[in-house]
């Protein structure tokens, strides 16, 4: 049976892409890089912008829509992102390009996928995750989440393989460089997961059906992938799962690179 493909291709607060093939449709969830660096990505996948069905972006700050005037200029594809955000996106697009509102809990239908957006507690004027129907799979997207909602965990609840937030390590983010009002900001109720609460998750999705999980928009100051991996390891075996050995009820576990393809297999 065919499987969606999934790949990371960047994930950190300097930018984030995510691009996923099923059937006829070919998405990027995001477009946070330049549009020549998602195109050289994207060539390496054996894609280009010039296959791209649609863009779905999670909400207007800088790091998910850094490529957006470029792409927009230079190709026709369309453009989803939560009604709140799009006069904000709407500042760095040529006049005549078009955004479509998404609506939260209603499905945008593309010929392969179905991308339905969750909204997310996240200081932008809109935010949202994504469930995404591929076949009978189901996968799921959420990053830059302040704190684990019902939107959330409902979103997220049956999905057999999910992108989710790992941001920073909470005793790294009060000791590091940062001032003051970003660590609060960060730490608040809409900034992002830390790696305490994503690894806290884990078993309660490995217990809804998720198999396979890749921990993404790691802050790259105040986090390591290593850090972020062992922390959602620990929870995941202490909770009775087998992590990435050999047998079919095995969990898998992988961390996204800020600046390179990471398969979500």
């Amino acid at each position: 049976m065919e499987k969606a493909r999934i790949y990371t291709l960047f994930s950190s607060s300097k930018g984030n892409c995510t691009y996923i093939k099923y059937g006829e449709d070919e998405i990027l969830i995001d477009c946070g890089a330049s549009a020549r660096a998602i195109e050289c990505s994207l060539r390496v996948l054996g894609s280009s912008l010039n296959s791209i069905s649609a863009i779905f972006i999670t909400h207007e700050h800088t790091d998910h829509i850094g490529g957006i005037a470029t792409i927009t200029k230079n190709h026709n594809i369309p453009i989803y992102a939560p009604e709140a955000s799009c006069s904000c996106i709407y500042e760095r697009m040529p006049p005549e390009k078009p955004i479509i509102p998404l609506v939260a809990g209603k499905a945008v239908e593309l010929k392969s996928l179905a991308v339905c957006p969750i909204p997310t507690p996240h200081d932008a004027r809109g935010s949202v995750g994504f469930r995404i129907r591929a076949g009978e799979e189901k996968i799921g997207y959420f990053t830059d989440i302040g704190h684990l909602s019902e939107n959330v965990l409902r979103g997220l609840s049956g999905c057999e393989r999910v992108v989710i937030e790992s941001n920073h390590d909470i005793e790294m983010l009060k000791c590091g460089d940062y001032p003051y009002s970003l660590k609060q900001r960060i730490l608040g109720e809409r900034g992002h997961l830390s790696n305490e609460l994503c690894a806290r998750l884990l078993p309660h999705l490995a217990s809804h059906g998720t198999r396979s999980f890749m921990l993404a928009h790691l802050s790259e100051e105040n986090n390591t992938a290593e850090t972020a991996y062992n922390e959602s390891l620990a929870s995941l075996e202490s909770s009775g799962y087998d992590v990435n050995r050999e047998g079919e009820k095995s969990l898998r576990l992988c961390v996204a690179s800020p600046c390179g393809i990471c398969e979500l297999k």
